[in-house]
């Protein structure tokens, strides 16, 4: 699962890496450039980024297959009863 460095201080969230120890090097990257090494005081962290935070979706695959599924079965109920 993909990880990223968010500073609460100035609110700067690093790109997104593949493995947590390219993030805390962010992270440290980050300390040394802004906040002249120091933990700022209003933290960061390293934060999980899940599927939906991560921006790899393209168009139209927002949703999970059950929701097509449900419209489609609630689309044939309907002409179901328009039909008779």
């Amino acid at each position: 699962m993909p990880y990223r460095h968010h500073c609460y201080a100035c609110d700067a969230v690093s790109d997104r890496h593949d493995q947590r120890a390219d993030a805390e090097a962010a992270q440290q990257d980050h300390r040394d450039t802004a906040h002249g090494g120091h933990a700022p005081r209003a933290g960061d962290r390293i934060e999980r980024v899940h599927a939906h935070g991560r921006g790899d979706f393209r168009t139209g695959e927002r949703w999970p297959i059950g929701a097509y599924i449900a419209g489609l079965v609630l689309l044939l109920a309907m002409l179901a009863e328009c039909v008779g």
